[in-house]
């Protein structure tokens, strides 16, 4: 099939549950649409319309809007795969695209995540953050969206969204000391990066600290 991004409405149907944990669905993809903004009218709030169909162009993702899961509201899956519960309202259906969408969004930018590590509170937080600067959102909206379980209150106070240049990915953007730079290739402890200000090459311990610049264009 094209890659290309698609919604998918699908029935499911408990196959098989074992530990009273891991369960195995049958499902039935009942129609596929490529056309994105009139099936999605129904569950996105219609601010943000417009900005989740050219997320969704972005990466080629398909969306499956999924009969729901009773062990979770959606998930993110084979790199361009996101799946959400049709029973949502749709501002619950817009916090979990955008909760699950930013689990795309941390391994483009960082080498090793983890599933809730601060990565991807950081991607979570940037991707929040630019739905309420475009009044998509209120900011209000928030922590209702980004602290439901005090996670990102921890990592927050803890961390302060700082992460060593040895753990983002060549290529990837980053500010430094109140610069834009990008991460090159590192040898002996050193990373060789490019400041775009001026296009200099600049040597930095692997362990300085930077913040990461997310491609939050669509």
């Amino acid at each position: 099939m094209e890659k290309r991004s698609r919604i998918q409405f699908v029935e499911l149907s408990n196959r098989h549950q074992f530990a009273k944990k891991w369960i195995s669905y049958h499902e039935v993809i009942k129609e596929t649409r490529y056309y994105l903004r009139k099936p999605l009218k129904p569950f996105i709030p219609e601010k943000a319309l417009d900005e989740v169909v050219a997320m969704l162009k972005k990466y080629h993702i398909v969306l499956r809007i999924e009969t729901p899961r009773k062990e979770s509201l959606g998930y993110f899956s084979c790199g361009n795969r996101i799946g959400i519960n049709k029973d949502l309202d749709k501002d619950a259906f817009l916090r979990v695209f955008l909760h699950e969408y930013a689990h795309l969004l941390t391994p483009l930018s960082f080498r090793k995540v983890a599933a809730h590590g601060s990565e991807f509170y950081f991607c979570f937080q940037e991707l929040v953050l630019k739905f309420i600067n475009n009044n998509i959102i209120h900011k209000d909206m928030f922590l209702s969206i980004v602290n439901k379980t005090g996670d990102y209150e921890f990592y927050k106070k803890n961390n302060g969204f700082k992460f060593k240049l040895k753990a983002i990915k060549v290529g990837t953007q980053a500010i430094y000391m109140n610069e834009k730079i990008i991460r090159g290739k590192g040898h002996q402890g050193h990373i060789d990066c490019t400041r775009l200000s001026d296009n200099a090459t600049i040597e930095l311990n692997q362990h300085t600290e930077v913040q990461p610049v997310l491609d939050l264009c669509w």
